[in-house]
């Protein structure tokens, strides 16, 4: 074989292997090391995913979340228990947590889904979008009533308020874990009107969750190919020394791919609307639940793996 011919076939071939090299480098960083725990939050409870660099995060105010003005919690009351964590007897209960921007509907330019998926987010750059909501939770006691739904816990994401006189600001995905141990997403696009029908759901994602403590966390991010994930992951509580046993494990997820509907629309959008943009408020909340504990709740901005965000 000639000099000419080892020479380009010499060529060819670094060319191949540094190719190959970069991608093996690329899979090796983007989806096994993003994959890895980034370690964990204040309260010693480990994180699924990396929180974005110089991203929006909120841990509750362990001593007396009363004075978090990013906290709104009404005129809920609290009662502060032995462990540390806090007892709640309403049965309807909304925990709003603010970015570190506030809440200021006056900052809201518009309503309208196709703009609000343009720009990325309702009120501010910094809404609520990409997010880890965690939350550890006991449930005492709960009702016969279903007024919302039989008893659960819900946390969601990608809104503001949610009230009858603004009801498009009332945009977010919900994840929803009932006292039976049922996992479901819902999807709202228009305060009330706009929830979605034929939700996912997942029977028996958990055992009967009364008498014993549980972590939840709801995972919400984008995709670059324009869809939603969501995730539900369950911990298994608190060991003897009153530390999250992080046994983390995902339950459920579900992606919104455009086919999932609501029963209605009347804000810009269609009834499949994807909810890409961020919201100023994230929420936990519980209904007909009429004794709980609960403790170490955040929310962070995260960045989901790279090859899946956007």
């Amino acid at each position: 074989m000639s000099r000419k011919k080892w020479l380009i076939i010499s060529v060819v071939t670094i060319i191949v292997v540094a190719i190959l090299s970069i991608i093996l480098a690329y899979y090796y960083y983007f989806t096994i090391l993003q994959r890895l725990p980034e370690g964990v939050d204040e309260y010693g409870v480990k994180k699924i995913y990396f929180t974005k660099p110089g991203g929006e995060a909120w841990s509750m105010n362990r001593n007396n979340p009363n004075s978090d003005p990013r906290f709104h919690i009404e005129s809920i009351k609290l009662i502060k228990n032995r462990d540390g964590s806090f007892k709640v007897t309403s049965t309807e209960v909304r925990f709003g947590v603010y970015t570190s921007s506030g809440y200021h509907p006056d900052k809201i330019s518009t309503l309208n889904q196709q703009q609000l998926a343009s720009k990325g987010y309702m009120q501010l750059a910094n809404d609520w979008k990409n997010v880890e909501m965690t939350g550890y939770f006991k449930i005492n006691s709960f009702t016969d009533s279903i007024h919302n739904g039989p008893p659960h816990i819900e946390l969601l994401a990608r809104g503001g308020i949610h009230t009858n006189s603004i009801p498009c600001e009332g945009t977010s995905y919900h994840s929803n874990l009932y006292e039976t141990g049922r996992s479901k997403f819902e999807k709202e696009i228009e305060f009330t009107a706009g929830y979605t029908t034929e939700d996912p759901e997942k029977q028996y994602a958990e055992t009967q969750l009364q008498g014993k403590w549980i972590g939840i966390k709801a995972i919400f991010y984008n995709k670059n190919d324009g869809t939603v994930n969501l995730e539900q992951w369950i911990d298994d509580g608190f060991d003897s020394t009153n530390t999250p046993r992080n046994n983390w494990h995902k339950v459920f997820v579900f992606t919104d791919t455009g086919n999932w509907r609501a029963v209605q629309n009347d804000c810009g959008g269609t009834p499949n609307t994807i909810i890409t943009w961020g919201g100023p408020i994230a929420m936990f909340r519980w209904d007909n639940i009429d004794d709980m504990d609960f403790k170490n709740f955040s929310v962070r901005e995260i960045q989901p793996p790279p090859s899946l965000s956007s």
